[in-house]
């Protein structure tokens, strides 16, 4: 199995700029790319302050999305929330999105007074799936309140890991390696690793890198295990 890929180790968090660690990355080396990405709403992630100008916030996600047309082999992911969907999906028109239906212990209206209830995920990447659903109801998310009842680790804009890893499972196949060049805490990492798929990650905060490698060695990790087979021996499929 391959260990480098650009001259960086896999399976590991890199301390490096998003943009600076993947034009390092040869043409087409990595399977997949997944990211929650900066809103530019001013979240203080510790030394990125998330208040670029819009020009100069557009032009950014411009040239990432075009590093991952450029380096990954399927194509790619972008976790949104309701309000950065439609700006979005100006930038990657090809995509189509996936609905991750949002309980909310509160009422949020868009300018048109319309309840939102959903996140979306934008991908221009293939379903491996035989049936990859295109409303995903049954996942809690960051802003739910209460209902969230995965473990926060500290990250002002933390994904779900069951969102995550749903997504990886249903666009990459096992050992495949899957880029996040926003990493943060390390969710993308930790979903890897869960279900048997390899990971590069850039992250620019020492901090949040000392959070994902603590999550990735705890003991009581759920490491990967090879889905069940059915009576001739094949993959016994679970649709979600």
């Amino acid at each position: 199995m391959v260990q480098k890929i650009g001259g960086f180790g896999i399976n590991k968090i890199h301390k490096l700029d998003c943009l600076e660690g993947m034009r390092k990355l040869p043409d087409k080396s990595v399977d997949l790319a997944f990211i929650d990405p900066p809103y530019n709403v001013g979240k203080d992630y510790g030394i990125y302050k998330d208040n670029l100008s819009d020009r100069d916030y557009i032009e950014l996600m411009k040239n990432v999305i075009n590093e991952f047309r450029r380096i990954t082999k399927r194509g790619f992911g972008i976790y949104l929330d309701w309000k950065q969907f439609q700006r979005y999906w100006q930038l990657v028109p090809e995509a189509e999105p996936i609905i991750i239906f949002k309980r909310s212990s509160g009422v949020i209206y868009s300018p048109l007074k319309i309840v939102q209830h959903h996140h979306v995920i934008l991908t221009t990447a293939k379903s491996l799936k035989s049936q990859c659903r295109s409303l995903w109801d049954d996942i809690r998310v960051m802003g739910e309140g209460y209902l969230f009842n995965e473990k926060r680790f500290g990250h002002p804009a933390q994904t779900s890991l069951k969102a995550t890893k749903r997504f990886i499972q249903n666009f990459s196949e096992e050992d495949e390696v899957v880029l996040d060049c926003f990493a943060g805490c390390g969710t993308t990492a930790i979903a890897c690793k869960e279900i048997g798929r390899n990971f590069i990650g850039f992250e620019l905060n020492p901090e949040y890198i000392k959070t994902a490698n603590k999550r990735l060695t705890q003991d009581t990790l759920n490491i990967y295990n090879p889905p069940p087979t059915n009576s001739k021996g094949r993959t016994a499929e679970i649709i979600k």
